[in-house]
């Protein structure tokens, strides 16, 4: 390990004090880019440019599904090599999705000059690699940023991730109406984010500055999941709750323009509204819920908050009622399913070694994401089969969560969780 380097007016332990809240603070903020961009935008973009909705769903899942599944990988080379490289990559390569908006206007164009492969016109085919290039930045930077956001504090790792997550979600939230007001106030010009994008990249790029990486023996990724038969179990446990919840919840975002507008609420609601309003609950929500799962014990939080995502998610699309009473729901069942994900990961870290958290990290965020990710071509294709009714889909789809539900009484007591 490298000996740590003495600032003016400093001693070593501020110096390394200072990097890891500064690399904190970075992830933090790139957090924010990755979830504002990418996939994020593709239920909205697809209903703005009047996609076809099981085309769309099909090009969501496959792109998902090759991106995340790399994301073990990711999560080695981060272990390996050092997270900082893999940050900023993946932070740069998301930003790509801000092309969408203005490639509206050369639809016409592509159809023409592109050939057609595998069923995709030439439109369809650039638009299928500008998102899997994004997407491909935000399975890059997630499981290094988990990785450090998780290790900042060995007490608090709950809270710490959480906070990660929760403000990661703010740009995920603010996403699909960001992208929609740029989209139709600009002209579809929405490349114009680039601007704030690159002067937080310069800010990251400067304040992410890990002191050394995660593991400094370097294993390789296959003897990083080996290392983890101790916790298979478990791990798998989690994986299977965690890819239930991904799939529900993309299925539930990728019909949300549908549902909203089958309801009769404002189009505001299903451009962007009830998906910002759903994450703000989240986001609210995570950091109170990881700090009380330090407190009481995150068996028994994680338990809550499945069973309370479960019922919550039921009562939002089976009922039918006026638009403030819809908004409150909304808020609750992205309060509650919202806290599922980290409090899963954290639960992960925290059976692993100290040494895998990354890969743990991405195998939880990753794959489980990977698996889940194929839910939205699912229901496109049932939306299509059920005369194109959104709600009666998605209850269909809610279906899952008894699932969801049983495995979380299956997680173990961990050693030194309160009781």
């Amino acid at each position: 390990m490298q000996s740590p380097t003495i600032t003016q007016g400093g001693t070593p332990d501020t110096d390394i004090s200072r990097r890891a809240v500064g690399t904190f603070i970075a992830v933090v903020l790139g957090h924010i880019l990755v979830d504002f961009m990418g996939m994020s935008v593709w239920p909205v973009y697809k209903t703005l440019a009047g996609l076809d909705v099981a085309k769309a769903g099909w090009i969501a899942t496959i792109i998902a599904m090759s991106g995340t599944a790399l994301q073990p990988l990711f999560g080695s080379i981060a272990d390996r090599f050092g997270p900082r490289r893999v940050v900023l990559l993946g932070t740069l390569l998301t930003s790509l999705a801000l092309f969408l908006g203005p490639l509206v206007d050369y639809r016409a164009a592509l159809d023409s000059h592109l050939p057609e492969l595998f069923g995709l016109s030439g439109f369809y085919l650039v638009v299928f690699i500008i998102l899997a290039a994004g997407r491909l930045g935000q399975d890059m930077f997630h499981p290094a940023g988990a990785g450090l956001a998780g290790n900042f504090s060995a007490r608090r790792g709950s809270t710490f991730l959480a906070v990660f997550i929760a403000v990661g979600s703010i740009g995920f939230g603010l996403s699909q109406i960001g992208f929609r007001t740029a989209y139709n106030a600009l002209g579809h010009h929405t490349e114009i984010f680039f601007i704030p994008v690159i002067i937080i990249w310069i800010i990251i790029w400067k304040w992410c500055q890990p002191t050394e990486p995660l593991n400094a023996q370097r294993i390789s990724v296959i003897a990083s999941i080996k290392s983890l038969r101790p916790v298979a179990g478990p791990i798998m446990v989690l994986f299977l709750i965690l890819s239930i919840l991904a799939g529900v919840n993309s299925g539930l975002f990728f019909l949300l323009p549908e549902f909203a507008h089958e309801r009769g609420y404002p189009a505001w609601v299903g451009q962007g509204g009830a998906f910002a309003i759903l994450v703000l609950g989240a986001t609210i929500f995570m950091v109170p819920m990881g700090h009380l799962a330090d407190r009481i014990g995150r068996r028994r939080t994680l338990i809550a908050a499945i069973i309370l995502s479960a019922v919550s998610y039921h009562v939002v699309v089976r009922l039918t009622l006026p638009l403030p009473a819809f908004i409150v729901l909304c808020l609750v069942c992205g309060a509650v399913s919202g806290s599922v994900n980290p409090l899963g990961v954290a639960f992960g870290q925290r059976i692993a070694l100290r040494e895998n958290v990354s890969i743990v990290s991405a195998i939880l965020m990753g794959w489980a994401w990977c698996l889940g990710s194929t839910v939205p071509s699912i229901v496109g294709e049932l939306y299509v089969r059920l005369d194109h009714n959104a709600s009666q889909t998605l209850v269909y789809l809610g279906f899952a969560n008894i699932g969801m539900v049983i495995l979380g009484f299956l997680l173990p007591s961990i050693a030194d969780d309160k009781s």
